[in-house]
């Protein structure tokens, strides 16, 4: 429809809901942006959980199950130890009990704070050369780990 096949009255009708219409396209807007951030954030914390995965699969030197399990370093964090024992029958379940073995071999610590490189949109690296993450492998030594004291954040365990 035109303008001039409105009334007057019908006109001003919808004016008056400009304002109100306005601020509802900004609330709908908003609150997608909100959102699309929030899930950035989840999709952030699997990617560590993928990051330690990939480490911990790679540093068992034996064929074997490994899980990379989350520890709350801030909190009240046991050993990686208590950790591995604690998951051990939920881990077997998993694999069938394909193995009887099962517990810490490593950990590692994924700094979360780091620099945001810039997306690679072009096919070369545009901030190639620069630092971003960093990580820290305890090695055997991160299973013993003390507990209620930030050190290792993912523990490694295995089934062999």
């Amino acid at each position: 429809f035109k303008e001039e096949d409105l009334t007057e009255e019908q006109v001003k009708a919808i004016t008056a809901k400009l304002p109100m219409m306005m601020i509802w396209t900004f609330f709908v807007f908003a609150t997608i942006m909100f959102m699309s951030k929030c899930s950035g954030l989840g999709l952030s914390y699997i990617y560590y959980d993928e990051m330690a995965q990939t480490y911990c699969a790679s540093r068992l030197s034996r064929p074997g199950f490994v899980f990379a399990i989350r520890r709350d370093c801030q909190g009240t964090a046991p050993t990686c130890n208590a950790l591995c024992q604690k998951v051990k029958a939920a881990a077997l379940k998993i694999i069938n009990n394909q193995r009887k073995n099962f517990g810490c071999f490593d950990a590692i610590h994924i700094r979360k704070e780091h620099t945001q490189l810039a997306i690679d949109t072009s096919g070369r690296q545009p901030d190639a050369g620069k630092i971003s993450q960093m990580t820290y492998g305890y090695g055997k030594g991160g299973c013993p780990w003390k507990p209620n004291h930030c050190g290792p954040n993912f523990c490694c365990c295995a089934a062999t």
